[in-house]
């Protein structure tokens, strides 16, 4: 309501000039609400999106919310300062975040301004030779260009009198004025096409974001979340998110999926973990009002699960998590059962267990995954003693074919690899949660990377081993410089049979390889029976890449 009669919004779509845009952003007549995440974009995509716009492609639109309402800014927009605002209304961005930053900074960045921020290098070129942008060459040439001199008369008439001092020949003196005078006509020349949300207020304006995003690129959830949530001086979920993954990358798990842990939030407020129009869900006044105090209840939860699987369960990171929903369900568990009793934890376990090998949430419809979840809350609350949603009869998938480290049951059988407690070949017992967050899924390095000399079992886990994350390549040569009495106490920590050392003496790495996958089947299926898995129906089969947690295959 304004001045008691009903806003209507209104979506008003128009083409600016570039320069134009970067102007109005400078004047503080565009600015960036500190709701926004903050610039994510590697140093490729840069250099991409000028390249872009040197060659008159689209980059998409900008969309911006017109408003006379007080929002907190960013003081900068990428590494350049913007003025105040120099008035009441003002036009806040809510898409196009990177694109304008990318823009602004490269272009408009002082000469006496910090080059380069975070990894990224803002003074950047374009090499008029090849028509490439490029960061600061070592060595600059005349036929360097530099961004921030493009959308300037006067910078740009300075580096063509840089050019002609060079002494060139006329012929490449030509080429380069030729292709520079190209270049700043593409950028003065070019257009974009701008959309401003007018008479809204910020649910109204969000929403209208979402409903035209469905089919694009959209705003990540938990900044949606932040937007409606929004309040100057209060609750900001996105940097409150991004607080918390800080917290948890000093416990191993910093890869968590930041989707998984909205989904312990909307767990803790006892909404739909599957809920996906964020617009529509948060306006409503229930669920805001209650949106940080369900932030504080699901992170407790989340923390306590993270220490039962870690201390409990020997999940010493995030990388050997086979679902991150299983952080999901017991987070909420625990935030509604902080100490459970005795044979409760040991449900737990099997639960996590059998999930873990049988490849249970790779297959189930999120129906299913809420019916599990409406049971671990029984089962904290003392309203059931027993797990019947999934079936802890289920037999354990087969022993991987394959690494995959995408799979969940690759990472089940890291984890069963990882209970040998590995030894470096120092002999020193591997901190994995250190390697993982050194080396990330390459912790488990190659023993042989030659494919000819395994052509059956090249791709197999049994020629992978944990080492530390300063070892490099193939690992088999590190084994064989080691003396015999360190190798009988390294090669056990790494399932590797007894007579794996006489096998390594001899020379035969094929029969080193094919050994150790024969140990590690019947090692995993008895480790699989202490913990009360029903064994695979079949010893080997092929792996998918099922796991719903971040992660890159090597």
């Amino acid at each position: 309501m304004m001045n008691g009669r009903e806003l209507r919004t209104e979506v008003i779509p128009e083409v600016v000039f570039l320069g134009k845009l970067v102007d109005r952003i400078l004047a503080g007549k565009i600015r960036v609400p500190r709701f926004q995440r903050g610039f994510v974009w590697k140093q490729a995509d840069l250099h991409a999106l000028l390249d872009s716009v040197s060659r008159g492609f689209p980059i998409g639109s900008i969309l911006v919310w017109e408003t006379g309402e007080d929002i907190e800014t960013t003081q900068y927009i990428g590494p350049v300062e913007i003025r105040s605002s120099p008035g009441r209304v003002i036009d806040y961005l809510l898409d196009g975040q990177q694109r304008v930053s990318t823009l602004v900074g490269t272009l408009r960045l002082p000469k006496d301004a910090q080059a380069t921020i975070n990894g990224v290098d803002w003074r950047l070129y374009c090499d008029l030779e090849n028509r490439e942008f490029t960061r600061a060459p070592t060595k600059l040439e005349p036929w360097h260009f530099p961004v921030n001199s493009l959308l300037s008369t006067a910078g740009f008439f300075d580096e063509c009198r840089r050019m002609e001092l060079s002494d060139p020949s006329d012929t490449r003196l030509r080429k380069w004025l030729r292709e520079a005078d190209l270049l700043a006509t593409s950028f003065r020349d070019y257009q974009l096409p701008l959309i401003r949300i007018r008479e809204a207020d910020i649910d109204s304006a969000v929403t209208v974001f979402a409903r035209l995003n469905r089919r694009g690129r959209k705003m990540a959830a938990d900044e949606m979340v932040s937007a409606l949530t929004y309040k100057q001086g209060t609750f900001h979920l996105a940097r409150r998110l991004d607080k918390f993954r800080d917290e948890l990358d000093g416990k191993g798990f910093g890869n968590l999926d930041r989707v998984l842990l909205l989904r312990a939030v909307l767990a803790a407020l006892d909404r739909d973990i599957y809920a996906k129009d964020w617009a529509d869900l948060m306006v409503k006044s229930d669920v805001r009002s209650r949106l940080p105090s369900g932030f504080d209840l699901a992170t407790e939860g989340i923390r306590r699960a993270i220490e039962f699987v870690k201390y409990e369960l020997g999940v010493s990171s995030d990388r050997l998590l086979p679902y991150g929903l299983q952080i999901v369900l017991l987070g909420e568990f625990f935030r509604l059962c902080p100490e459970p009793a005795k044979n409760v934890i040991e449900l737990l376990e099997r639960w996590f267990w059998v999930t873990s090998f049988s490849g249970w949430f790779g297959g189930r419809s999120s129906t299913q995954v809420t019916r599990a979840l409406r049971e671990l809350r029984d089962l904290s609350k003392g309203e059931t003693n027993e797990i019947q949603v999934v079936d802890l009869n289920a037999p354990a998938l087969p022993f991987p074919e394959r690494f995959d480290s995408r799979s969940a049951r690759v990472r089940a059988f890291m984890i069963y690899l990882a209970s040998l407690r590995p030894r470096s070949f120092q002999n020193e017992e591997l901190n994995l949660g250190g390697v993982f967050a050194s080396s990330g899924t390459r912790a488990m390095r190659y023993v042989l990377s030659n494919v000819e000399q395994l052509p059956k079992v090249y791709s197999s886990p049994a020629n992978r081993m944990f080492v530390h994350h300063t070892v490099t390549g193939q690992t088999i040569g590190g084994l064989e410089d080691l003396d015999d009495a360190t190798l009988k106490e390294i090669l056990p920590t790494h399932g590797f049979p007894n007579r794996s050392l006489e096998l390594l003496r001899r020379g035969d790495r094929v029969g080193l390889i094919e050994t150790r996958l024969e140990s590690l089947i019947v090692g995993e299926r008895k480790w699989l029976e202490e913990r009360r898995v029903t064994l695979p129906m079949s010893q080997t089969g092929d792996v998918i890449a099922d796991s719903d947690t971040s992660q890159d295959d090597d």
